[in-house]
């Protein structure tokens, strides 16, 4: 454990994975937070389907409610959900990135190691 190059190995690997560690929480509580709303858009949905053709349906637009047809929010809450299951996509690729740069730094400190024991 002498050699200086091993040294600096394994604190870079500490510090990738310190760095990958919060990278996971934040892109784990990312993923959950738009698993919820797509949730909660399915639930408004099966809500708005259940409602009769004659009633006012209105959406919430900051402190104000504009009135709008059922089928127009139905429609609005199906492209949005489209918006959500891309996010959940892009991001779980970025944590699939995360956990290949950390296995990659992982085999890169092994292969040094057996290296320098040879």
């Amino acid at each position: 454990m002498s050699d200086p190059d091993v040294k600096k190995a394994i604190e870079a690997h500490r510090q990738k994975t310190v760095t990958a560690n919060q990278q996971f929480s934040i892109l784990n509580s990312q993923i959950e937070s738009l698993n919820i709303k797509f949730r909660r858009s399915q639930l408004i949905e099966s809500e708005l389907v259940t409602l009769p053709g004659d009633v006012a349906t209105y959406k919430a637009c900051g402190r104000m409610f504009i009135k709008k047809p059922r089928e127009t929010l139905v429609e609005d809450i199906k492209k949005d959900r489209d918006k959500i299951t891309d996010s959940i996509e892009t991001t779980q690729k970025a944590r699939d990135t995360v956990n290949n740069e950390l296995s990659e730094s992982k085999e890169a400190l092994r292969e040094l190691l057996s290296s320098k024991q040879s």
